[in-house]
């Protein structure tokens, strides 16, 4: 089993430094920044303080919501706006719903970009905008900081992930599961997103290659796991199967809908999911379901790796959030987090970024983004940055939770407040 370096604060998962992290070769684009705008950002201002104008692409209904980030992104840029913008413009943001399609992210993104002159994508969280307008950000200058969902949105010049993903957040998934959680037989059901099946599979044989012994726990996986699906069939399969833990790739109440199932079918399992199963509200609404040993005897509770910072978290950055979602109403979990994350990472570039370049334009804004100092956010692994790269792996890390007496806590095996870190690269996809 590959070995957890401590480090002051930080746990690290050990990868090979070798491996090239490009997603086929469409992510092998160089960037297109386009030249500095060459007016500074007190010119713009005193030009009579024009909107800045940004945009998101979400997928707000079909088998995947992501809803919840546009209320998330909407709270931080009320809050700046409130204290009188950046640089004395005020934020103009507006959304839409892709519905998870190609055709409606191509639509939307030419909408913002070619009618409304936004001047960047914030918060998008799609399965179907890093695939579908990969070269239409590039060649209008167009910086996108959201939620990473697919492998091309961490391997894209104009692209960049606050979150860990269903990439690097797998890798810390499944070195918790076998580390700490040890079970005998692993079913994994899987999200169900053509898009990244491909990359799924190669990841593990590649995580089971560095792992000897790992295979062999492997039991099946597979890829019926929406908000669309009954999750009755999958977990009747995962008992006859002889499963002790279920990992998942969901939304909150599918992962849920899913542990129910598995008391209604009678399966003893552990369940354990990636951030996308982060919400506040999940430990209430299971109950006493929620509580390892609910299930039977091989129960040891519901984790989740969670790539953004639980809630409760002390830092200051944090319940700077949380304060502001309760005063707006806005659902803490997840997606809502991204969108924060996403428009205080953006913010933040356009502060520093201000005063040389023209921040009301889309060629300034992305030239801010791309010479931004790495920002600590509070909630990640690692202070995120966009930097001038053909790629940007973003939030390297999750902290794994546990549901815990009525609440998220953080799970055995990590010191309270650390993240484990994936260092290095991650395989390259098979062209």
């Amino acid at each position: 089993m590959s070995k957890i370096n401590r480090r002051a604060t930080r746990r690290s998962l050990a990868v090979a430094a070798t491996l090239a992290l490009a997603l086929g070769a469409s992510a092998c684009a160089s960037s297109s920044s386009g030249s500095s705008s060459g007016t500074s950002g007190a010119t713009a201002a005193a030009a009579g303080g024009a909107p800045i104008k940004v945009a998101q692409i979400t997928t707000i209904s079909g088998g995947y919501p992501f809803g919840d980030v546009v209320p998330g992104t909407q709270a931080y840029f009320k809050l700046i706006n409130s204290q009188g913008g950046i640089d004395g413009h005020k934020i103009d943001f507006m959304y839409g719903d892709d519905k998870g399609t190609a055709s409606q992210a191509a639509e939307l993104a030419r909408l913002y970009v070619l009618q409304d002159h936004v001047v960047a994508m914030v918060g998008n969280t799609s399965l179907a905008d890093c695939n579908t307008n990969e070269g239409f950000y590039t060649a209008n200058h167009i910086g996108v900081i959201g939620g990473g969902t697919e492998p091309l949105c961490f391997t894209q010049p104009n692209w960049d992930p606050v979150n860990a993903g269903p990439y690097y957040g797998k890798v810390v998934q499944w070195q918790y599961t076998f580390d700490q959680l040890k079970p005998t037989t692993v079913c994994e059901i899987e999200q169900n997103d053509p898009t990244s099946i491909a990359y799924y599979n190669q990841l593990r044989t590649w995580f089971e290659s560095q792992n000897p012994g790992v295979a062999a726990k492997f039991k099946e996986i597979t890829y019926t796991n929406d908000a669309t699906q009954n999750p009755t069939p999958a977990v009747a399969h995962a008992k006859a199967l002889g499963c002790d833990l279920i990992e998942l790739s969901t939304v909150a109440p599918n992962m849920v809908a899913f542990v129910k199932a598995a008391k209604a079918v009678g399966l003893d399992a552990t369940f354990i999911t990636l951030g996308s199963g982060y919400d506040t509200s999940v430990p209430a609404t299971l109950g006493s379901l929620g509580d390892p040993g609910a299930l039977g005897p091989n129960d040891k509770g519901v984790f989740v790796g969670a790539e953004l910072a639980a809630v409760n978290s002390t830092n200051p950055q944090v319940q700077l959030m949380a304060s502001t979602f309760k005063a707006d109403n806005v659902p803490a979990n997840f997606w809502s987090e991204i969108g924060w994350v996403s428009a205080a990472t953006f913010v933040a570039a356009l502060k520093e970024g201000a005063s040389h370049y023209n921040i009301t334009t889309a060629a300034g804004a992305l030239e801010a983004l791309q010479h931004m100092t790495p920002y600590d956010s509070g909630f990640a692994a690692n202070p995120l940055d966009f930097g001038p790269g053909s790629s940007h792996p973003g939030n390297r890390g999750s902290q794994m939770l546990l549901i815990e007496n009525g609440t998220w806590v953080v799970a055995p095996g990590q010191n309270d407040g650390d993240y484990d870190v994936v260092h290095g690269l991650l395989p390259a996809a098979n062209s």
